[in-house]
């Protein structure tokens, strides 16, 4: 089908919506979860930067992208998650030619709108992570495989753009190469890419080339993982729904978008490259995942976000497949985009408040020491205790300790350390206990004594412990 100039025009309505509405509310969360490691990570130099890969789980693609942000833009919350914020809003654009190509300009609308009003899409929007780029890599490569050999004089090297996304993929995330994975299924199982095979193939030798430096990291820290294992548990069954809930913004939208895939899906009996390549994107990673989450448990919501733009697809392709006439088969798709469009709240704030652990310490701590266990919340309490502090990595710990305030490996540590200080504040973040403040006394032991304790923010508690 050729690009006409009312599909331009649409495209470009979508995309300056997408930019309007992803750059709204930016600075509206606090920094929290990963999203301090992400700007501590930036602000050390390259060769530190390098240095710390050989321990890092992510590769470092988005890490070297926000070391050149950062040092351009002010230390706000906003301008971090700006370059998120674009990468979100740029994913229409492959998305909505995937749709095209697929199923026509009505297709790309719907799978474009839905993308834009997902509630899931627009959280990664907004935080200082990898996981919009992420998706908007995994998009893009979707269409350039569907695309396939191109037209005029880049018809001979197409391939080579392919390997370079791919390439881009896989330095962000090391799930890029499970979406590589679905490329490969969808090139075998589906005839419509049959012509595609050496296309894709070739590009696959060019990307397994291009990571090949980082392949022995990479080997090291999935070895890693897998026998060490995580400090997750193995997902219920209920996650396969709540994965479709979460895509869906609400439990009524998730139970009418898999009645519309069902029977889309039937009626077409899953056949042709249209209902089959979002089928494959969208389920093969879910199923997948989750089957191996019970081996490996993992993260299946922000993991699997390389596969939720197919949901958006498969939602578009199946609502043209319900066998509905004139008027009436625009329905489906427009009570599906008014439910996203109605459950859609990207004013709200996750609830997070790390500012508030930073502000009980300072209430508490009567010129005492503050204890922080783990030591991986030290960058968010850096962070919302004096910005500047994030921007000398190397130094973090030594300028924290000159505030008196001090990294546990282990709260049992507290024991064998030396403090002349009759009282201290305990940070215990992620915490899930039941009795938070009796299970940290109990390791404390009788040395200590908790005389209050508080959860300053959503797992994260404040003890005021006195020797």
């Amino acid at each position: 089908m050729p690009f006409n100039g009312h599909q331009r025009i649409s495209l470009l309505v979508l995309l300056l919506a997408g930019l309007v509405l992803k750059f709204l509310w930016l600075g509206n969360n606090e920094l929290s979860h990963d999203e301090p490691f992400t700007v501590v990570m930036a602000h050390r130099d390259l060769a530190d930067l390098f240095a710390a890969m050989a321990s890092e789980n992510n590769p470092p693609l988005h890490f070297l992208l926000m070391h050149f942000w950062v040092g351009m833009v002010p230390l706000d919350e906003a301008w971090l998650r700006l370059p998120s914020a674009l990468f979100s809003a740029l994913t229409v654009l492959p998305l909505y030619l995937i749709g095209s190509k697929l199923g026509g300009t009505r297709v790309a609308w719907t799978a474009s709108l839905l993308f834009l009003f997902s509630n899931y899409h627009y959280a990664f929007a907004h935080e200082v992570r990898a996981y919009s780029l992420f998706a908007l890599l995994a998009t893009t490569s979707m269409w350039l495989l569907i695309r396939g050999f191109g037209t005029g004089p880049a018809k001979r090297y197409s391939w080579l753009l392919l390997a370079l996304v791919n390439v881009m993929l896989v330095y962000t995330h090391f799930f890029g190469w499970l979406l590589i994975g679905v490329q490969a299924t969808c090139v075998l199982l589906l005839d419509g890419l049959r012509d595609q095979r050496t296309f894709f193939f070739r590009s696959l030798l060019a990307t397994v080339i291009g990571f090949a430096p980082y392949a022995g990291l990479f080997a090291l820290r999935l070895g890693t993982s897998v026998e060490q294992g995580t400090w997750l548990t193995a997902p219920d069954p209920e996650e396969l729904y709540n994965m479709i809930w979460r895509w869906s913004n609400a439990p009524v939208v998730a139970v009418l978008s898999l009645l519309l895939i069902v029977f889309a899906a039937a009626r077409t009996r899953a056949k042709g490259l249209a209902m089959g390549l979002p089928l494959l994107w969208t389920f093969v990673p879910l199923f997948g995942m989750f089957t191996v989450s019970f081996s490996v448990p993992m993260f299946l919501d922000r993991y699997l976000v390389y596969a939720a733009p197919g949901f958006a697809l498969l939602l578009g392709v199946s609502s043209r497949n319900t066998g509905l006439r004139g008027r009436w088969s625009n329905l489906p798709g427009a009570l599906i985009v008014t439910g996203m469009a109605l459950s859609f709240t990207p004013w709200k704030t996750n609830g997070l408040r790390p500012s508030m652990v930073v502000s009980q310490c300072e209430a508490w701590r009567d010129d005492g020491p503050v204890f922080i266990h783990p030591t991986y919340y030290a960058d968010t309490y850096a962070w919302h205790l004096d910005r500047q502090l994030v921007t000398e990595p190397k130094d973090l710990r030594e300028n924290l300790e000159a505030r008196r305030v001090y990294l546990l490996h282990s709260i049992q540590d507290l024991r064998t350390m030396e403090i002349s200080a009759p009282q201290l504040v305990l940070v215990v973040a992620g915490s899930s206990e039941e009795d938070p403040a009796r299970s940290t006394a109990n390791v404390l032991g009788p040395e200590y004594s908790i005389s209050g304790s508080l959860e300053a923010d959503h797992k994260v508690w404040v003890h005021r412990v006195a020797r």
